[in-house]
């Protein structure tokens, strides 16, 4: 659900989207996942720093597979936008355009990414390879400067090599990610049990999580302002495609 439009004064809102990749889907009975548990909590955080959120859940959409089009370097490259499949791809792409930070909530499964997630990272080429373009039709960078935050539950180790992995794909569209924004939570600490056992013998470690999610919040909603008209490219020199 979207938040109020503007804040005090007419002052725009800065639009915070989530996309939860968990295959998980509420309505099926397995309730929320823990990942998108944590992404609901860093909603609400955005929220009370003044931000507009809106959540995407990749489980409710029909996402293709990405066919590499980008490879195909036969006269000209084919990687273009509005991408050539008919689903909700452009639907995602063209709601990361418009949001003004993003933050990624994911499992961790096998030191990686969901796979719904990793599909949306390639199909997300579409944007960084066609940025010149659609900035020229519409007057705004759809990846360069936009800031995000990633978010991972995970069952056991895993997190510290996904994250990063994800993160320097999306350095390398343009993207920043904000201070304190990547933070994983291991799936026991979720279980009441765990946390009032934690509490009783006196360990406070995993405190930070919390206090990072709102941190993490804080920043995506407050930053985009302080970058706001920044150019990251001074485009004097096109960037080899083929």
């Amino acid at each position: 659900m979207l938040g109020d439009k503007d804040g005090p004064c007419g002052q725009k809102k800065v639009k915070v989207l989530g996309i939860s990749c968990s295959p998980r889907r509420e309505d099926e009975g397995h309730g929320l996942s823990r990942s998108e548990y944590l992404l609901e909590k860093l909603m609400k955080y955005s929220r009370d720093f003044g931000g507009q959120t809106e959540i995407i859940r990749l489980s409710d959409k029909k996402i293709k597979i990405c066919e590499g089009c980008y490879s195909d370097s036969k006269g000209g490259l084919a990687c273009v936008f509005p991408c050539i499949h008919q689903d909700d791809t452009n639907l995602v792409l063209q709601a990361i355009i418009d949001c003004d930070a993003l933050v990624f909530s994911t499992p961790i499964y096998w030191g990686g990414v969901s796979s719904s997630f990793r599909i949306l990272v390639e199909k997300m080429t579409a944007l960084e390879n066609n940025a010149k373009d659609i900035f020229r039709a519409i007057g705004k960078e759809p990846l360069e400067g936009k800031i995000f935050a990633l978010l991972a539950s995970e069952d056991s180790e895993g997190a510290s090599m996904a994250l990063p992995q994800v993160a320097w794909a999306f350095n390398h569209m343009g993207m920043i990610i904000v201070p304190y924004g990547m933070i994983f939570e291991p799936a026991l600490l979720q279980r009441t049990i765990v946390k009032l056992g934690l509490r009783l013998i006196g360990i406070r470690k995993f405190e930070w999580i919390e206090n990072s999610i709102r941190l993490a919040a804080r920043n995506l909603v407050l930053l985009p302002k302080q970058l706001s008209g920044y150019q990251f490219d001074d485009y004097k020199i096109d960037e080899p495609r083929a």
